[in-house]
């Protein structure tokens, strides 16, 4: 379920938290679900234990999951009511627009990209 691009400028921890986060909003992963192990997503994706690690730990840090001792790691019941991602989300992407309009792109260039991006997340 999680796919990580190893030529991609983001980190790989940050793919993975990205991508849980999605898998938590798109209904695969629900509130008390417990997230594969640290050990198996590592073996899974063919990476250093403490990548993971520290994925999930940010993800625990941000009030996405939570961990219990022996247990694993599971979604938190109280993310949904998490809107200080959505704030984050929204402020990097109006950074990243006035960024692109600098650089001469287009308003319909972007709904285009943002068209494709939910088209392409909705595919999946």
């Amino acid at each position: 379920m999680i796919a990580i691009d190893l030529h991609s400028r983001v980190p790989v921890y940050e793919q993975i938290e990205e991508q849980v986060i999605w898998l938590i909003n798109s209904g695969v992963y629900t509130p008390d679900t417990r997230l594969p192990s640290i050990r198996s997503l590592a073996s899974e994706l063919s990476l250093n234990v403490n990548t993971v690690k520290r994925a999930f730990s940010e993800l625990e840090a941000k009030g996405i999951v939570y961990s219990l001792q022996g247990k694993g790691v599971f979604v938190s019941p109280f993310y949904s009511a998490n809107e200080s991602l959505k704030k984050e989300a929204m402020d990097n992407l109006s950074l990243s627009l006035r960024s692109a309009r600098a650089k001469g792109v287009t308003k319909e260039e972007v709904l285009t990209l943002v068209d494709d991006t939910f088209l392409l997340k909705q595919v999946k």
